[in-house]
């Protein structure tokens, strides 16, 4: 006889979060869709569908919990076939499942997808892969074959349905995505390949996602197309980074600069600025540029730049040099250690 609790990995007695939450991650990492040809997975989804389908249902759920398995049946037999709570399922053709309220195929109550009532792996579904609102529907199975949507959908229906959304990680450059850029890709759509320029704006960071409309997967009986998600990943730079709008860069300055003070030249998104350094700087001293920042998405505003200086001592004196340090530190000293 099957732990249910076992194969959800939760306590007994554990909550209809608890449930959910455990039924959540393990459908991810066992779903068909994400294991093409694993029959492991496949029969491991299979196991935990059933087991979250009786203990999020509170009679059956009692039932288990008094008298185990025995009252909800075994249901058919082979590979791709399974039952509970007086439904029995079997894959269809294509991807997705079919399931019936009773065995009899020629006259049971068939649903494509995911049956309904309290703990409705459907709603599961629909939030685990952001299936959307599909409308769930009930046939009466009178022979010949109903096609599956092959993506997890519970519903069959004669009306136009949308497709299923999907998602793609997308590396650019830093300088790319504080300016925009115009980005090449080629995905996946069924059995064939396509190749998209998407337009990527400027300001995206790490983690941002582009909203491609309408490439995602087939709409359903005549249905509009789902879209496509692209999550941007941003390579480093070699001399700036980022804190959200902000950009920070390192510059160094001489002993003489940060003594006397000047003006120097320090880097920008846009290449170049001057910026004073006042005398009496000291190392690790932070200025700011206001608006050379990164472009803040969405928005008509930027962040600044923030500029770390570094002292950097000459690494050679000549003998001349050296005897004027050395008769300077004589005549003023001081000692930035004494406070």
């Amino acid at each position: 006889m099957k732990d249910y609790y076992q194969l959800l990995g939760v306590a007994r007695g554990a909550d209809e979060a608890e449930l959910k939450k455990a039924y959540r991650r393990l459908a991810r990492q066992y779903h068909p869709d994400m294991n093409k040809g694993d029959k492991k997975s496949e029969e491991r989804f299979k196991e935990i569908s059933e087991a979250y389908s009786i203990l999020s249902d509170p009679e059956k759920k009692k039932q288990y919990d008094m008298f185990g398995g025995a009252p909800f049946g075994a249901g058919g037999g082979g590979a791709g076939q399974g039952g509970f709570g007086g439904v029995r399922w079997e894959q269809a053709p294509g991807g997705g499942y079919k399931f019936y309220t009773n065995t009899d195929e020629s006259g049971g109550e068939q649903f494509e997808g995911f049956p309904g009532g309290a703990g409705d792996l459907g709603d599961v579904f629909s939030e685990l892969f952001n299936m959307g609102g599909v409308k769930r529907g009930k046939q009466r199975w009178s022979g010949g074959e109903q096609r599956a949507t092959g993506h997890g959908r519970r519903a069959m229906s004669d009306e136009p349905q949308k497709g299923g959304d999907t998602f793609t990680d997308f590396e650019i450059d830093f300088l790319e995505a504080i300016h925009g850029t115009d980005a090449r890709m080629a995905i996946k759509r069924g059995d064939k390949t396509e190749k998209l320029t998407v337009k990527i704006p400027a300001g995206v960071d790490n983690g941002s996602k582009v909203r491609v409309a309408g490439k995602g997967h087939a709409g359903i009986n005549g249905g509009e197309p789902g879209d496509l998600y692209i999550n941007i990943k941003v390579r480093p730079h070699p001399i700036f980074w980022r804190e959200d709008a902000d950009i920070y860069t390192e510059v160094p300055i001489s002993i003489y600069e940060s003594v006397l003070g000047a003006t120097v030249e320090v880097p920008t998104l846009d290449g170049h600025a001057d910026m004073k350094v006042p005398g009496g700087t000291v190392s690790g001293q932070k200025f700011r540029l206001k608006g050379k920042g990164a472009p803040i998405l969405g928005k008509k505003i930027t962040g600044d730049e923030y500029v770390i200086v570094q002292i950097v001592p000459p690494k050679k004196l000549d003998g001349k040099t050296r005897q004027l340090m050395e008769d300077l530190a004589r005549e003023n000293p001081y000692n930035p250690r004494e406070d």
